[in-house]
């Protein structure tokens, strides 16, 4: 009974030793239990930190993706609008280009009637010329022969009053030699001859008659005007016509008109004019 009490104590003993290791082995698992559970749950909020930063950030992308959605969508608007713009541009271009061309034609068909205009006016003022040239000679020649008259004249009365002179002085000599003085002449008292004028004289500042175009020094003596028509005149001659274009207070401006010969006039020439 003693051995079995003693064995029985053992058992008792033992299995109190296995309940305490036993214990002791279930304290430290929970221990590391609930130390993982800790963690656990520290991660727990970690991560769930992140989502709710993540959360953050899908929101913050979806207001910045409805932003570029509505702006793509006001971009399509604009280049929807443009290109309408374009489309209208292109026909507008389209309808300038074509009245562009037309007007081109227009100045085309002008500038042809412009030049058969101009042909048929240099005709009629070539006509014009031809068939007033033989009666404008004509009186210029006889206008020409009446003052060659009236210079033989001048020369004659200029011989006469040289020999007057010439004797006078002979006479007044004889007298003063002898020392009486008796005068025998008596003054002529006729009118005195005036010169006879063609014109004022005036000054060929340029002259081009490839161009048909004369430029001679203007001054109020001439008494030019814009439109008129003159004769020059040259040693007696009548060279031909202008008709002035544009007056200053220094130039004339004037075209040759046809019929003249004016190809022996140069700059700084004097030539007489006549309206």
């Amino acid at each position: 009974m003693k051995s079995l009490s003693i064995i029985l104590r053992i058992v008792a003993i033992l299995a109190a030793i296995a309940a305490v290791a036993l214990f002791f082995t279930s304290k430290g698992k929970l221990a590391e239990k609930q130390t993982a559970l800790e963690q656990a749950q520290a991660a727990t909020r970690a991560t769930q930190a992140e989502l709710e930063t993540a959360n953050g950030r899908i929101a913050s992308l979806d207001s910045q993706l409805s932003k570029e959605r509505k702006s793509l969508a006001d971009t399509k608007g604009k280049l929807e609008s443009t290109r309408s713009g374009m489309y209208t541009a292109r026909q507008e271009i389209t309808r300038t280009q074509q009245q562009l061309k037309e007007t081109k034609s227009k100045i085309s068909a002008m500038d042809d009637a412009a030049t058969r205009l101009r042909a048929d006016l240099v005709k009629t003022e070539e006509s014009l010329a031809s068939a007033s040239k033989e009666a404008e000679l004509a009186q210029l020649n006889e206008r020409i022969e009446e003052l060659e008259k009236s210079n033989d004249a001048l020369k004659q009365d200029l011989l006469a009053a040289e020999s007057l002179q010439k004797s006078f002085s002979a006479r007044r000599k004889s007298t003063e030699s002898t020392g009486h003085y008796k005068s025998s002449f008596s003054p002529n008292k006729a009118v005195a001859v005036q010169p006879a004028s063609i014109g004022a004289t005036a000054t060929i500042a340029s002259i081009s008659t490839e161009s048909g175009i004369i430029i001679l020094n203007s001054t109020p003596e001439l008494g030019l005007a814009v439109g008129s028509q003159i004769t020059l005149i040259q040693d007696l001659k009548a060279l031909g016509k202008v008709q002035i274009t544009k007056v200053t207070d220094q130039l004339a401006v004037a075209n040759i008109l046809p019929g003249a010969k004016l190809g022996g006039l140069s700059k700084d020439d004097t030539v007489k004019v006549m309206h």
